[in-house]
């Protein structure tokens, strides 16, 4: 499997990136990026391993998560590529995220 990060996926990470970095040092950013990385790598091989999330039956999508640590791979699956919508962060609102996914199948 072939894995994809979109746009929106990029920009969460940086975001995180730059909030640990900012509030817990380079070293502790370094370590999250590593992990995250590690867990989508998992993907490549394991694409089903992630718990199914919802699905948007009109685009025919079905969203799963992984979790990293302290955070959520989004993604769903199309042919023999993975594509990782977005990364979240536990603490925030899952009503938030499932808007977002519904946003970007739109």
């Amino acid at each position: 499997m072939k894995i994809n990060w979109s746009e929106q996926s990029r920009d969460d990470l940086r975001d995180i990136l730059n909030y640990v970095g900012s509030s817990f040092g380079g070293r502790k950013a370094s370590e999250v990026l590593a992990e995250i990385r590690r867990t989508a790598e998992m993907l490549e091989n394991f694409p089903m391993l992630g718990k199914r999330f919802v699905e948007d039956e009109e685009e025919g999508v079905v969203y799963r998560t992984l979790p990293s640590k302290l955070n959520q791979i989004v993604y769903y699956i199309d042919g023999d590529v993975v594509t990782i919508v977005t990364i979240w962060q536990n603490r925030r609102d899952v009503k938030n995220l499932i808007n977002l996914l519904k946003k970007s199948s739109e």
